[in-house]
């Protein structure tokens, strides 16, 4: 996809008078009978530092008890990331980060932005109810991958998402838009790739811009951000540069939701991979009160045609569960809540973790004015009422289990919390993760018979 300067009229006739110096040079030439070289008059993209070595997949098995921030089925520890130069004054942009709006030069994908009303998305005033997938590594180039053995190459990709949309009627992906895929905003082609492939194919996509857990990000090892110089990232460190970023995640921020503020086929932005933090305020308010203060207006400023939340487990873990998670998503400009459904801190077996059965609990139980313990996932859906905004289970996923039978067993399970999911409010449901082969034990493939994939179709034909 290509990228229009904002004065448009200035481009126009500096290339007019680039063709009047061509036509003239050209016309000595023939003139004198000798050879005139003709200047370059293009425009000469930048380009990002030397390619980072991959680094290792993921690692298969049932992961150990996670720490306050780790969640099972999270990415793997990333290979190296690439190591940027000499980095700029904090706060200050890189050359080439401050970049112009993008322009569609294609005639296919969506023209309209994706709106809330009450619990609802909409699409010109129509609910917008979906199913979707994680394809976390979906931006990932040569340059860097998160994922590199199951990395996929962009005609792969785009396959990928014409069959989600076609054959199960897929109309979200998400996936990972951090630094380490930009190179800090100074290289845009892994997210215009996945940009264009959803335009192609029908999809919308929902970018999120940062790990709460600390995997494929700009860190030399994956550090959570609860164990981030005690506990501190939401309440300074996003200021700052971390690791080999060389944007603080605020300015980086900015630059993403500005240079992509008119393309409609983002649905919206998140700004972390579960914000999870135990770090009260002076007010005994979860920190992500505060971030989600600072941050909204910030963003909403440089975009203000696309819907914005924060991105949080808010199923037990600590920050955006229970009582925090209606101050964390009241806070004005969250546009929608987001939730993840993982067996830690709830059950693979039941469909609506904390409640009875598919029910969420009342919402003024005992067990919903907690703000960390398990099973608080149903607490979150019957909270969501009274925020009167969108939610979204951002990530759900099992493991595969043995053979033929593990995978109908996952469908199952999926398919029943799913259910639950909707008949709950859910407005969007998407599973984790869509792979072009198995690394782990969560994995999604599209061509080995997995069930779950006629399970998605059958929840998109029921929500439509």
């Amino acid at each position: 996809m290509k990228f229009l300067p904002r004065n448009g009229s200035r481009s126009r006739t500096a290339a007019r008078r680039s063709a009047v110096l061509v036509a003239a040079l050209l016309l000595l030439s023939a003139c004198s009978g000798g050879s005139t070289q003709v200047p370059d008059t293009g425009s000469t993209a930048a380009t990002g530092s030397a390619v980072a070595t991959p680094g290792p997949t993921e690692t298969p098995g049932t992961p150990a008890t996670p720490g306050p921030s780790e969640t099972p089925g999270t990415p793997p520890t990333p290979g190296p990331t690439e190591t940027p130069g000499t980095p700029p004054t904090p706060g200050t942009p890189p050359t080439g980060t401050t970049s112009p709006t993008t322009t569609s030069t294609s005639a296919q994908g969506p023209t309209s932005f994706v709106t809330a009303a009450g619990r609802d998305f909409e699409i010109d005033g129509a609910p917008f109810r979906f199913v979707g997938v994680n394809i976390y590594d979906a931006a990932a180039t040569d340059r860097y991958s998160c994922a590199p053995d199951a990395r996929m190459s962009p005609d792969q990709l785009r396959e990928t998402f014409r069959r989600l949309h076609d054959e199960q009627g897929v109309t979200v992906v998400r996936f990972w838009a951090y630094q380490t895929y930009t190179d800090s905003g100074r290289d845009w082609s892994g997210l215009d790739g996945v940009i264009e492939a959803a335009r192609e194919t029908g999809i919308r996509l929902l970018p999120v811009l940062e790990d709460g857990p600390g995997y494929c990000t700009t860190s030399e090892e994956v550090l959570p951000k609860a164990q981030y110089e005690d506990d501190t990232w939401f309440v300074d460190g996003y200021r700052k540069q971390f690791g080999s970023a060389v944007l603080s995640f605020r300015d980086y921020a900015k630059i993403v939701a500005e240079r992509y503020r008119d393309e409609p086929v983002i649905m919206g932005w998140s700004l972390i991979n579960e914000a999870d933090t135990s770090k009260r305020d002076d007010q005994d308010r979860s920190v992500l009160v505060d971030f989600a203060e600072d941050m909204v207006p910030l963003i909403k400023s440089a975009d203000p045609n696309h819907l914005l939340t924060l991105g949080t487990q808010s199923n037990g873990a600590a920050g955006a569960s229970g009582p925090d998670f209606l101050e964390v998503y009241g806070v004005d400009g969250l546009d929608f809540a987001e939730v993840h459904d993982w067996g830690y801190w709830g059950s693979d077996d039941a469909p609506m973790p904390g409640g009875n059965g598919a029910t969420p609990p009342a919402a003024n139980s005992a067990a919903c004015k907690q703000t960390q313990a398990q099973s608080l996932l149903g607490c979150s859906f019957a909270l969501s009422v009274e925020l009167d905004k969108p939610l979204l289970v951002g990530e759900a996923g099992i493991g595969r289990g043995d053979g033929a039978a593990g995978l109908q067993n996952r469908a199952d399970l999926l398919d029943a919390k799913m259910t639950a999911a909707f008949d709950a409010g859910a407005a969007g449901y998407l599973l984790w993760r869509v792979t072009s082969k198995v690394t782990d034990q969560y994995d999604i493939l599209m061509d080995d018979g997995d069930p779950v994939l006629d399970v998605l179709s059958e929840q998109a034909d029921a929500v439509r």
